[in-house]
C-alpha cells in the first residue's frame, strides 16, 4: 500500500522545467509574488510583525537574504520572518486547491533563491512547484471535513493541518539548490517527520483567535522548516526517504483516514491549478469576504447611513460561526482580524476602502463600529446543505464562499447575494486592482516609493532577471 510515493514525487519535481510552465502560470506566479511582497511590507508595521522582527534582531544571522521592508538576515531567518509578515494581516491569497498555501511555501523559496543567486526563471519555477505541491499535499490528506453519504453530509476531522504544505516548500527549494533525487527524498523525509502536530481544529474551537500561532501550524516554522530541510539534505543530512510510503507513512502520522495519492501526483508538472488562486481584496478571513462585499454594496447603492441600520443579517457557511470567530469585544488586531461580527460592522464604514488600517487601534476601537457589532446576526446559507451534498461527488472541501446579505434600515429591507467574492476565479481581480492593493500595502512600509516602483517593474519582467538578489535588495530598508 502506497509504495514508492516519495520517490515518484521527487522524480516528478526534478523532471519539471521552466519551459514546461504555461504562460498563464508564469503570469500568475509573478502576481502572487508581488501580492506576497506587498502583504509582507504591510505586515512589517503590525504587532505580530513587531514581535517577529524583535526576535530576529536578537537571533542575528549571516547576510544572505532580505527580510522584506527591514534589512538583511540569514536564509532560515528570512524564511521564518517573511512568512510571518506575509500572513500577519490575513491578506495573503487563498489556494491553489486548498486554503492558505502562500505564506507556508513562498518565503522559503525566496530565501534560498537569494542565498543561491538564481535567475528569475529559476525562482518562477520554484514558486510554481511550491504552490502547486503545497496545495496538492493538503488536498491529498483529510482536511477539516470528511464526507458522508447521509445528512449532515460531513463530519469534522480533528487532525487537519496546514503543515503538510511543507512538501511544496521543500520541492521549490530543491529545484533552487539543484538537489538530486536521493537528496530530495531525504529532504522530504526530514520535513515530513518534523512538521507541527495537526492542531488546526483545536484553533477553530478556541474562544479567541490565538493569532500569533494562527492555524496552530505557525507559518514561520513551516516555511523555515522547508528551507532548512532542503539545505541540510543538500549538505548530506539524511531523513526518512519513504516518508510518504506504506501503512505508517505521513498520512498515518498526521492521523488522516485517507491518502489520495492521485491528488498529489496525477498530472504533476503538466496539470496546474494556479488558476484556482483567490487573491484577497480585504484584510480579513476569506469566508467573510462575500459578506463584507455585500454590505459595502448595499450601503453604497442605497446610501444607508450607519445610524439608519436596525440589523445586518449575513447567511453563509457554517464555518463562519466557529468559537474563534464569535467574539464581540475587540481589544487587539488579532480580534479585529477574526471576530466576524466586528468585520461586518466595519464594512459599513470602510468596506469600500480596504487597507491595513482595518486592524489598527484607531479603527478597531472606533465606538461607532463597536456599537454596530450588536446589530449583526449570522445564519447558515439556505443552500449550504445542497452545496455540501454536491461537493461529495467532486472531492472539493465543502466551504461555501457565497453569502446572502440583508440590511434592515429606514423601515425597509435591502438584500443582495454575492455568489463569489472579488478576487476569485469566478470573479477575478484585475491586474490593476492587485497593483493598487500592492501600492496601498507597500505605502505602510519604510521603502522609498521609487524603489517600490522598481520592484513592480522587476517582478513584471522577472523571467528576464539574471540574479533575483537585484530585486530583493530593493526591499531592504
Amino acid at each position: 500500500m502506497y509504495e514508492g510515493i516519495t520517490r515518484r514525487l521527487s522524480e516528478q519535481v526534478l523532471a519539471t522545467r521552466y519551459e514546461d510552465l504555461p504562460a498563464d502560470v508564469v503570469e500568475t506566479v509573478k502576481l502572487l509574488l508581488l501580492d506576497s511582497i506587498g502583504c509582507a511590507l504591510a505586515g512589517s508595521v503590525t504587532e505580530r510583525g513587531r514581535i517577529v522582527l524583535e526576535l530576529l534582531a536578537e537571533f542575528g544571522g549571516n547576510d544572505q537574504a532580505t527580510l522584506i521592508g527591514v534589512g538583511r538576515t540569514s536564509c532560515p531567518n528570512a524564511a521564518f520572518g517573511n512568512s510571518e509578515l506575509m500572513n500577519a494581516l490575513d491578506y495573503d491569497y487563498i489556494g491553489p486547491i486548498s486554503s492558505h498555501v502562500g505564506p507556508f511555501v513562498v518565503p522559503s523559496c525566496l530565501a534560498v533563491a537569494q542565498r543561491q543567486g538564481v535567475s528569475g526563471k529559476a525562482l518562477i519555477l520554484a514558486l510554481a512547484l511550491a504552490n502547486e505541491i503545497g496545495g496538492r499535499s493538503m488536498s491529498a490528506f483529510a482536511q477539516h471535513k470528511i464526507f458522508k453519504n447521509e445528512p449532515p453530509w460531513y463530519e469534522e476531522h480533528p487532525r487537519f493541518t496546514y503543515a503538510s504544505s511543507v512538501f511544496g516548500g521543500v520541492a521549490g527549494c530543491a529545484t533552487l539548490l539543484g538537489l538530486n533525487v536521493e537528496q530530495l527524498d531525504n529532504a522530504f523525509g526530514i520535513a515530513g517527520a518534523s512538521t507541527a502536530v495537526p492542531a488546526t481544529m483545536k484553533w477553530q474551537h478556541m474562544s479567541g483567535p490565538a493569532i500569533m500561532t494562527k492555524y496552530n501550524a505557525w507559518t514561520g516554522w513551516i516555511s523555515q522548516l522547508a528551507a532548512v530541510s532542503a539545505l541540510s539534505a543538500h549538505k548530506g543530512f539524511t531523513g526518512d526517504t519513504t516518508i510518504l510510503d506504506g501503512p505508517y507513512g505521513y498520512w498515518n502520522i498526521v492521523g488522516s483516514p485517507t491518502f489520495k495519492v492521485e491528488n498529489l501526483l496525477d498530472g504533476l508538472g503538466t496539470a496546474w491549478h494556479l488558476d484556482q488562486i483567490r487573491f484577497k481584496l480585504y484584510p480579513t478571513c476569506y469566508i467573510y469576504h462575500a459578506g463584507v462585499e455585500g454590505i459595502s454594496r448595499l450601503v453604497r447603492t442605497h446610501q444607508i447611513r450607519p445610524e439608519d441600520i436596525d440589523e445586518i443579517v449575513v447567511r453563509g457557511d457554517q464555518l463562519m460561526q466557529t468559537p474563534n470567530r464569535m467574539g464581540t469585544e475587540v481589544n487587539t488586531f488579532a480580534d479585529a482580524q477574526f471576530f466576524i461580527r466586528f468585520n461586518y460592522a466595519l464594512a459599513v464604514f470602510h468596506g469600500d476602502r480596504p487597507n491595513p488600517d482595518w486592524q489598527m487601534a484607531h479603527v478597531f476601537k472606533d465606538p461607532r463600529i463597536n456599537e454596530l457589532v450588536g446589530k449583526v446576526r449570522l445564519e447558515v446559507h439556505p443552500g449550504f446543505e445542497n452545496y455540501v451534498r454536491d461537493a461529495i461527488g467532486t472531492g472539493t472541501v465543502p466551504i461555501l464562499w457565497s453569502s446572502i446579505v440583508e440590511i434592515k434600515a429606514r423601515g425597509q429591507t435591502y438584500t443582495t447575494e454575492i455568489p463569489s467574492p472579488r478576487g476569485s476565479k469566478e470573479s477575478p481581480a484585475s491586474r490593476e486592482e492587485l497593483l493598487e492593493k500592492f501600492r496601498i500595502n507597500a505605502g505602510y512600509s519604510r521603502i522609498d516609493p521609487d524603489r517600490l516602483a522598481a520592484v513592480v517593474d522587476a517582478v513584471t519582467d522577472l523571467e528576464r532577471i539574471d540574479d533575483v538578489r537585484k530585486v530583493f535588495d530593493l526591499l531592504a530598508a
